[in-house]
């Protein structure tokens, strides 16, 4: 696999507003392209939630939906693809959303023309991030309460992945799909207390728990899976050098923080999902 800068990837379009933009690079090429043996381009969709969207990243992307929170930093614009994560997206949303679709709408003339596409998606279906807050506030029983949400909602995850990637095929019928994990949020160390210790270890294997279903689930598909947890160790919450936003609000932040905390940085976005999607997706 070469490296992200030499892959054949269209400028770093972000957002609905940027489909245009792809549709006009679709239609170029040089005069002198033989069709019948010319290689086309790669044109690279990203589905998914907020982690998919780039929530996080230093760099809004300009013109993007409101509410989806997209960046520039997100892997998605990293590898020159079309960033269509959404912050709270499920696999059901993203499925509802390709079958609504006709024909002539950008989106899914985009996505006809798809050579790879990746999704990440699963932590908002069975309810993680509700866990990520419940279980750093005070409220034990809220935190106990959450995560046992999470191990209730977790059977229903693979039935409803398998169906949202029959719903990618019908659109990009051309695709190599690739499903991608979450990090482990924490790095636990020696000098954690023990209490912080044993919620971090609680909630890293829930982050475990989590990406075997959704690799079960890519299999099940029929489609890949590609891992980040061994591109974000050492780099969790509680670590000298941290690729995961986590700030202890107060009453007075300003609200982007409470958007950011437990997603990925500038850093996480690029030495961490980038370079694992990238290896993952064929050329």
């Amino acid at each position: 696999m070469q490296a992200a800068n030499s892959r054949r990837r269209y400028g770093r379009p972000v957002g609905a507003a940027a489909v245009v933009v792809l549709l006009a690079a679709l239609g170029t090429g040089p005069a002198h392209a033989n069709p019948t043996t010319a290689k086309p381009a790669d044109v690279y969709v990203a589905l998914g939630d907020s982690y998919a969207a780039g929530t996080g990243g230093s760099s809004p992307a300009p013109g993007s939906s409101p509410g989806c929170h997209q960046s520039l930093d997100s892997y998605a614009a990293l590898l020159g693809g079309l960033n269509l994560g959404c912050f709270g997206a499920t696999s059901l949303a993203v499925k509802a959303s390709l079958e609504n679709l006709s024909p002539a709408d950008p989106v899914a003339i985009a996505l006809g023309s798809a050579t790879e596409v990746s999704v990440t998606v699963g932590g908002n279906d069975v309810g993680t991030g509700a866990v990520a807050v419940a279980c750093t506030s005070a409220d034990a029983l809220a935190c106990a309460s959450a995560v046992q949400g999470v191990a209730n909602a977790l059977p229903a995850l693979p039935g409803n992945i398998v169906a949202m990637v029959q719903s990618i095929r019908q659109k990009a019928p051309h695709a190599d799909i690739v499903l991608t994990g979450y990090p482990r949020l924490f790095t636990v160390g020696p000098k954690m207390p023990p209490a912080q210790k044993q919620l971090a270890t609680t909630l890293n294997g829930m982050a475990d728990q989590l990406n075997a279903t959704i690799a079960g689930a890519a299999s099940a598909a029929g489609v890949g899976y590609v891992s980040v947890t061994e591109r974000f160790t050492g780099h969790g919450i509680g670590s000298n050098n941290p690729w995961i936003h986590y700030t202890q609000l107060s009453p007075l932040d300003p609200p982007q923080l409470a958007l950011e905390n437990f997603h990925p940085n500038d850093a996480g976005y690029s030495q961490g999902y980038r370079t694992a999607v990238n290896s993952a997706l064929k050329k």
